[in-house]
């Protein structure tokens, strides 16, 4: 059996035996990846090579978004102060796998989307613009053959899959040998046991990360593979790794930091688009103060976002662009490396899959309101270096929460309708002088013993940094 990645070919046997004597791939660890801020796109629906910005009418399939496309449009990207992209799976996949999930040949590269020079090119153009590329990777299972594994390129035999069964839905709470071994979706779930199997997905990975220079991976279905495997996939990829656990459960999610660096942060997520709509904040600073229990200083390397690929948009059935600019700067501003789905910054709210993944090439526009509020966010983010200050939660009402990271205030809210608030604990000097980021610095606030008061407009949120010492009355 042969292997090809870049322009080498040789046999996988050979290469799994190299593997365990060479030295790992130098990448981005987890502790460089919390400074960054990450862009999710999809790489078909991101823009296309020739500038073609027709609408596509089929969501379902290819729509014609590749790698030339992004190079193209990196500026769009970088100009929102984005320093890294998280991009689709890049191997070949089966039949309308426009998303890259459904794997059919392990040694090419997705045609849909280019050459491998066009994504050596992307990389390379990252990299010179300062920006870090995170590539989506599975090892779970390949695309939809039911039984019939000769397409599949190098797993072609029935020993390379856990014999036939589904996942039942009372499996995710209850049946976790189900879930590693059980099919999700119908779709043939690879055998990690079987050793020709995990090496060479080992050596995959650890190709596929140094051949193209890639500084980090996102790993679709985490829990759906043993533990044991990832720590190997890990050490094999040898940059930062973030799983996808879809769970709410926060020792379950704990479970997989350690097996990889990170996971997703699921455990936040789903109260904060709830409360971003309308529910009590007492409920964000109860998950917040259980995040904090369970995880510590390891929430600094989980992933925060406020939307992705999975489900229904934010602003879908709702359509409040204040209340998403609150939840995205929230996410920018917590704990973690903030993950931001393309999209967002226009406002689109499709519903569910593939709904939620609409063309972007037609919508570009870098005077969009939240585009402008994002990179006033995130220039401030980077500016304050938020990441090497821990949270502490100041003030707190149904309707507002008040929280600084080190000498940065951040207000969030949720109402419609002006919030005046007389709030205590702010711990700067007396006379410190903090003014409003987001808004060119006009909104200004003078701490007096620990106090301010503070006048928000509706939905609106607050990103205070001090100007100077002001010791005269306002």
């Amino acid at each position: 059996t042969q292997s090809t990645w870049g322009s080498m070919r040789i046999p996988i046997a050979l290469i799994c035996a190299l593997l365990a004597v060479c030295q790992l791939a130098k990448g981005h660890n987890k502790g460089e990846w919390k400074s960054r801020t990450v862009y999710q796109l999809l790489t078909d629906r991101f823009a296309r090579s020739n500038n073609d910005r027709s609408p596509c009418h089929h969501l379902g399939d290819y729509c014609g978004g590749t790698f030339r496309g992004i190079i193209d449009n990196l500026h769009y990207i970088k100009d929102m102060g984005f320093d890294a992209i998280w991009i689709s799976p890049v191997i070949d996949n089966t039949d309308h796998g426009y998303h890259g999930y459904h794997a059919r040949n392990w040694d090419q590269i997705n045609g849909h989307f280019g050459s491998p020079n066009d994504l050596r090119e992307l990389i390379q153009k990252c990299h010179e613009n300062g920006m870090w590329v995170m590539v989506d990777v599975v090892a779970n299972h390949v695309g939809p053959v039911g039984t019939d594994y000769s397409s599949i390129y190098p797993f072609n035999r029935a020993e390379h899959y856990h014999d036939y069964c589904d996942i039942r839905d009372q499996d995710w709470e209850h049946d976790q040998w189900r879930v590693e071994n059980c099919r999700l979706a119908g779709l043939p779930d690879l055998k990690q046991e079987n050793e020709w199997v995990a090496n060479t997905l080992l050596a995959w990975i650890h190709n596929l990360v140094s051949g193209y220079g890639f500084d980090g991976i996102r790993v679709d279905t985490t829990p759906l593979v043993p533990k044991w495997f990832w720590h190997k996939f890990r050490q094999s990829a040898g940059v930062y790794t973030v799983g996808e656990v879809l769970n709410e459960r926060l020792h379950y999610l704990k479970e997989y930091i350690g097996p990889l660096d990170s996971v997703l942060n699921y455990g936040i997520f789903f109260i904060l688009r709830d409360v971003f709509k309308g529910k009590s904040f007492l409920a964000l600073v109860d998950i917040i103060s259980q995040l904090e229990n369970t995880f510590g200083d390891e929430l600094d390397y989980m992933g925060i976002f406020a939307d992705n690929h999975d489900k229904p948009r934010f602003l879908h059935n709702f359509g409040n662009w204040d209340n998403l600019c609150g939840l995205l700067i929230f996410t920018l501003f917590y704990r973690g490396i903030p993950m931001v789905y393309y999209g967002d910054e226009q406002g689109f709210g499709g519903g569910d899959d593939p709904a939620n993944r609409e063309p972007i090439w037609g919508n570009m526009n870098k005077d969009s309101v939240i585009y402008k509020v994002l990179q006033k966010a995130i220039m401030l983010r980077k500016q304050q270096q938020v990441w090497n200050f821990g949270y502490r939660d100041i003030w707190h009402k149904d309707y507002m929460l008040a929280f600084t990271r080190g000498p940065t205030l951040i207000v969030v809210t949720n109402q419609n309708r002006r919030v005046e608030e007389d709030i205590m604990g702010v711990p700067f000097p007396d006379g410190t002088k903090l003014c409003d980021g987001l808004t060119d610095y006009q909104d200004c606030i003078i701490i007096r013993g620990g106090k301010t008061h503070l006048s928000i407009p509706n939905n609106n949120s607050k990103v205070y940094i001090r100007r100077q010492n002001f010791h005269s009355t306002r």
